[in-house]
């Protein structure tokens, strides 16, 4: 299983991937599920879950048409996020096809090749967005009321995100937010694990900077998550008394 999340709010993004592929009691994979790209007036993060092999095909073609002086299309080309996504999901189906057994109906071979992809960043002139790509190719924006898209095992991490992550909530914080997040995900469920592929985008800086890997013992990582518990515990006990507990 796979967690992915991406957050936008009025400061910048935040992007989160774990790496876990697999998590048998004596076989435990990793793989990332992150995709940066950054050169001159634009900064792109793709997250991906679903169909590994979909997910690496589409992320090699990528790279093969961004090395192609005679590619129609790649992510230097794209006037913006929406035509990135579109970009995204036509190589998306074109890997599914590539593969699909002629004996299962499209919905079979969507439900076992296809993969859902955040594809967010920024385009110099352009504001920030994210959107969602589905494995059929098409694609949704983030919805303003609810600023941020989870793909693979969402259940655990969004209760944090749906009472901490609105449009004007700090970048830090939605950075903060995300890592509990991933925290809770990985405490419910073993098949989603480190280490953390992470990235906060400020608006209008037009970089990716600010990225970094976590794992479980990661100074950073590991305070915040005790504390976080520490701090659960507290509140635990000084929420209001039952009648028959006095």
């Amino acid at each position: 299983m796979t967690y992915c999340l991406a957050i936008k709010v009025e400061e910048g993004l935040v992007f989160a991937s774990d790496s876990r592929t697999n998590a048998g009691l004596d076989n435990i994979g990793s793989y990332t599920k992150m995709f940066t790209y950054n050169i001159g007036d634009r900064a792109f993060v793709i997250l991906t879950a679903g169909n590994l092999a979909t997910s690496q095909a589409v992320y090699h073609q990528i790279e093969k048409d961004l090395e192609s002086n005679d590619s129609e299309i790649n992510l230097n080309l794209c006037q913006d996020i929406e035509a990135v996504a579109d970009y995204i999901g036509k190589i998306s189906i074109e890997q599914q096809s590539k593969n699909h057994d002629p004996t299962e109906t499209i919905d079979q071979s969507i439900s076992l090749l296809g993969s859902h992809f955040i594809v967010g960043g920024q385009i110099k002139g352009q504001d920030p967005n994210l959107v969602m790509v589905y494995p059929e190719g098409n694609f949704i924006y983030v919805a303003d009321e609810t600023p941020f898209i989870q793909i693979g095992e969402t259940k655990y991490g969004k209760p944090i995100l749906d009472r901490m992550i609105f449009p004007h909530t700090p970048l830090g914080d939605s950075a903060r937010a995300a890592l509990l997040s991933f925290d809770s995900t990985m405490k419910s469920d073993l098949t989603v694990g480190p280490p953390i592929d992470f990235v906060v985008f400020k608006k209008d800086q037009i970089n990716l900077n600010f990225q970094d890997q976590l794992k479980l013992d990661s100074p950073f990582f590991k305070e915040l998550s005790s504390i976080w518990a520490e701090q659960l515990d507290s509140a635990i006990h000084a929420l209001p008394k039952f009648n028959w507990e006095e």
